[in-house]
């Protein structure tokens, strides 16, 4: 009966977080709509959880962001599916504490990555509508500026929220005896 509550949890969190983001997040002016709640969820779960937890939730966050997107159906999935892989790689294997700088590296290489990956998927799928590569278009760029100052910003705002709730992720220094 556990299980079953904690993926009722994990369903309902998924619903919130994908309506919230699609339906007021997105609907804010320019600047405000670059928040993406969902990448920063994931790797906030990532970073405090397994990745097979958060592998769940992203399947399942695609998923929705697909059906509700006029996208090409698994771009979302696709691109948050790497970019949940590749963090994990990072987590594991470069970032073994859980520090603050960690934590905003792992956010900055996350969304950086995220977000070239889909408009690189967005860009195949439609080459012969898009003259120019979206690398060459200067909103690009100025939207992937704003949205990684907010990423950077949201996590760090958590994480100061986080250390003052416990002590869990708080440096722990050796005494020399």
């Amino acid at each position: 009966m556990k299980k079953f509550w904690q993926y009722f949890f994990y369903a309902l969190l998924i619903l919130a977080l994908v309506f919230f983001q699609l339906g007021l997040v997105n609907t804010l002016p320019y600047g405000f709509n670059r928040i993406n709640l969902i990448l920063l969820t994931l790797v906030i779960l990532l970073f405090f959880f397994n990745s097979r937890t958060t592998l769940g939730i992203m399947i399942a966050a695609g998923f929705l962001l697909d059906v509700f997107s006029f996208n090409f159906f698994g771009i979302y999935m696709l691109t948050l599916a790497a970019t949940v892989l590749l963090a994990d790689f990072l987590l594991v294997n470069f970032f073994t504490n859980r520090s603050t700088y960690s934590f905003l590296a792992l956010t900055f290489l996350a969304t950086l990555f995220y977000n070239f990956c889909l408009y690189f998927l967005i860009y195949l799928t439609r080459f012969l509508e898009d003259r120019v590569f979206f690398m060459f278009v200067g909103s690009f760029w100025l939207g992937l500026l704003i949205e990684l100052g907010w990423s950077l910003g949201v996590i760090l705002l958590f994480f100061a929220v986080m250390n003052l709730t416990t002590n869990r992720l708080r440096p722990v220094f050796l005494d020399k005896r």
